[in-house]
């Protein structure tokens, strides 16, 4: 009986699998070669010229700027790929930054319109009261 016991006894459970990871590393990128890190390093040179440029003022400083950084967003070399992201967001900086200086300018000539219209206005102002002053008074009004 014991022979027959032993044959019918279940196989033993399957051992579970471990459990994955919850955030996988991500895998090690390959070192670039010396062509590929010289590329890189010149997009880098044109991003820091571009944010370098970008600081300027003046519209065609922020337009060789745009252009530099548009060159990197746009390139379809591989070494550039790491960059891009940066340059992506460099230009949408640089794009805001044009609008608000935009934004600037047109309130600073509001503002320069409004202080000469009141200047005018004053000038008047002052105009009529020498007009009033030269007046003869009223009969019956009090002297001021």
């Amino acid at each position: 009986m014991l022979l027959l016991a032993a044959c019918q006894t279940p196989a033993p459970a399957p051992q579970p699998l471990p459990p994955a990871p919850v955030c996988p590393e991500p895998p090690t990128p390959a070192a670039p070669s010396d062509e590929g890190l010289k590329a890189l390093q010149a997009y880098a040179a044109d991003l820091q010229k571009a944010l370098q440029l970008g600081q300027g003022r003046s519209a065609a400083e922020q337009a060789q700027a745009a252009a530099q950084l548009d060159a990197i967003a746009n390139s379809g070399d591989p070494q550039a790929e790491p960059l891009k992201p940066i340059a992506a967001l460099m230009v949408t900086r640089l794009a805001e930054q044009r609008r608000l200086q935009d934004s600037l300018d047109k309130l600073g000539q509001q503002l320069r319109d409004s202080q000469r219209r009141n200047e005018q206005l004053n000038e008047k102002l002052e105009a009529l009261k020498a007009i009033e002053q030269t007046l003869p008074a009223k009969p019956g009004a009090a002297p001021r």
